[in-house]
């Protein structure tokens, strides 16, 4: 039976406080991500009854729904109804979140979206090792030229795909990240590399270093041309800007890239390859034990992502990675093992299928639905996994098992053959049996408390027990906003865009700037600050849900003559300076300034009712709406 993906986006939607709720929404090979404006709002009982969603968890200020495979065409649905979407986090200045955690959301945001490619291609560098192997391919062939450069396509040009994705990360224009890249790639640079001459740029030395397959180098690049981006703008003057801004950035970025980041990037990848080994070789058996009994936790805390440069600098540099993937191999075949061990054991028909799919999911590499769906839900089956994972590591690790390839999965089997031979391929497989069984057995062995499906009964109660919270509710609240912005009062319906004309966001009314300066309409929070910084989304103290939009098509500045004072989270009093933005730039670009203020939640209230006459002049501060 196909399955209604739009209805379950529905169901989410509601569930989740409605569309206007969610702020933003992207998500990886597992989970939807979700950043709402009310946590209160969330139904999480009714997300767990869709039959596509195996968990949910709260990292921070975001909300995770674990999706497993159908993913992809749950955010589908959401997209096309309407939920604000994008490719990857934006790392912004919340001043809530610790630097590690900002480090692993910058992480997470730069490889996520590569995990395909890096996928594809691994699995390519497999199809060509197993042709080889068995003698189907010759190495001189041009067949194995062919499939080999596809296969390193991926690696070979990280630093492209790296850069794409910071860009968006740090905010960075897209098309100078890459340039930054090329910078590192270049085909002259290479070669000069190669060669025995030493490289200087105006008598300052060039260190030689091949930033192919390198990982750091590129991430912390796009995130100082951040900075210089912002820099440069201050400085240039408006009429040349759109020629000098582009140049300078370049003109400053590459020296910097080359002489100092690019030497740094490389020191610190290779000293990571090094502690890796020297930990490899020293202490194996117990580092590798003790990182995959805890793999489970560190996904929970989103860490996992940040370990996987590590892994992909060991291989680049040394060929092989003998902790980061080989401890994922053995927590995810722990997870696959005690998930299918609830299945067989669960009574529970529902629990028998998600705990099937769930175990298979995870052989292949995707755990979030075993591990939040079934062995954290049930708590003593995480633990089984945790310990059956520890086991499978320490024999890992005192077998030495390398895997040769980026692989996390059962697929890794063809990735343990390379240069030890097939005595590693047979130690790899020994491992993965090891973690599979005993995790499968200490899960039968330990049990659990199976889960109940909830009672018709016990969702009435649960209605009947919000009722006179309802019923006490005032029946006519009053809300006062003033003019977030000095200048012209326009109705609504007289803004030159049928999403407000309409009134599709909401109720509210129009301002013409006469100043570029946007201030706190009323005591409350900065909901969302877009990244473009042309539009703010506010929450007052009493629940009403103001969207500010400064002009009109103004995204497509990305951010450019727009200066933000605030950040995601603030609280802030009325008349906070909130945002300023260049009046006559944004004109000269061609752009009407209409500033509509939107009630976009009104459906909560009777209606938004404006205290000035069309075309009367404002201050920023005076009485402006009234909703009730």
């Amino acid at each position: 039976m196909k399955k209604d993906y739009a209805k379950t986006a529905d169901t989410l939607i509601a569930a989740l406080g409605g569309k206007d709720n969610i702020t933003r929404l992207f998500h990886c090979m597992t989970r939807l991500r979700f950043y709402v404006k009310d946590r209160s709002k969330i139904n999480e009982k009714e997300i767990l009854k869709l039959s596509e969603i195996s968990g949910v968890n709260w990292h921070e200020d975001q909300f995770q729904v674990i999706a497993g495979n159908e993913v992809n065409a749950v955010y589908k649905a959401l997209e096309d109804k309407g939920v604000p979407t994008d490719d990857a986090p934006a790392a912004n200045s919340d001043s809530s979140k610790s630097v590690v955690s900002k480090v692993i959301d910058a992480i997470t945001g730069c490889m996520t979206p590569m995990i395909p490619a890096l996928t594809a291609a691994g699995m390519i560098k497999v199809v060509l090792t197993l042709l080889t192997t068995f003698h189907l391919v010759s190495e001189t062939s041009s067949t194995y030229q062919v499939i080999s450069f596809i296969g390193d396509v991926t690696f070979y040009f990280m630093p492209f795909l790296i850069a794409a994705n910071a860009a968006k990360v740090f905010r960075v224009n897209q098309s100078l990240a890459l340039f930054i890249a090329g910078v590192y790639l270049s085909p002259t640079f290479v070669t000069m590399v190669a060669g025995d001459a030493a490289i200087t740029l105006f008598g300052l030395p060039i260190t030689k270093a091949t930033y192919s397959y390198s990982v750091i180098p590129v991430i912390l690049m796009v995130w100082i041309t951040h900075y210089i981006e912002i820099l440069v703008d201050k400085i240039t003057p408006k009429m040349v800007k759109l020629i000098l801004n582009p140049t300078l950035v370049i003109l400053i970025s590459a020296p910097i890239a080359l002489i100092v980041v690019g030497p740094l990037g490389t020191i610190i990848g290779n000293g990571l390859a090094v502690a890796i080994n020297f930990l490899s070789v020293k202490l194996g058996f117990i580092i590798v034990g003790i990182l995959a009994a805890t793999f489970p936790f560190i996904v929970m805390t989103g860490m996992h992502h940040a370990l996987t440069p590590i892994g992909l600098n060991a291989i680049a540099t040394g060929g092989t990675d003998t902790l980061i993937f080989v401890s994922q191999v053995c927590s995810n075949l722990a997870q696959s093992g005690a998930s299918l061990a609830v299945a067989v054991r669960s009574k529970d028909s529902n629990m028998k299928q998600l705990a099937s799919a769930a175990g298979v999911s995870a052989l292949m590499g995707i755990t979030e639905p075993a591990l939040y769906g079934v062995t954290l839900k049930l708590k003593r089956p995480v633990v089984a996994a945790s310990i059956a994972a520890g086991i499978g590591g320490i024999v890992g690790g005192l077998l030495q098992v390398s895997l040769y390839i980026a692989q996390n999965c059962i697929m890794a089997i063809p990735a343990f053959i390379g240069e030890k031979g097939l005595i590693n391929l047979i130690y790899g497989i020994i491992m993965i049996v090891v973690s599979f069984v005993a995790a499968f057995v200490l899960t039968l062995i330990f049990g659990f408390e199976d889960v109940k499906a909830e009672t018709e009964d016990e969702v009435q109660n649960t209605d009947t027990e919000k009722q006179p919270a309802q019923q006490n509710a005032p029946l006519v609240e009053k809300i006062e906003l003033c003019a977030p912005v000095a200048g012209t009062v326009k109705a609504l319906s007289d803004v030159p865009d049928k999403t407000f004309a309409d009134k599709v966001l909401g109720d509210g009314a129009a301002i013409v700037p006469s100043e570029g300066k946007v201030y706190a309409p009323a005591d409350g929070t900065v909901a969302n600050i877009m990244d473009s910084k042309h539009g703010i989304m506010f929450v007052t103290e009493s629940g009403a849900e103001i969207l500010i939009h400064i002009g009109l098509d103004t995204v497509n500045l990305n951010g450019k003559y727009f200066k933000s004072h605030v950040s995601d989270g603030d609280k802030v009093k009325k008349g906070k300076l909130l945002v300023e933005f260049d009046m006559d730039a944004i004109k000269k670009e061609g752009y009407d300034l209409i500033t509509p203020v939107v009630v976009t939640n009104i459906s909560d209230y009777i209606k938004a009712v404006c205290m000035e006459k069309e075309d009367a002049a404002v201050n920023a501060g005076d009485k402006f709406l009234t909703i009730v």
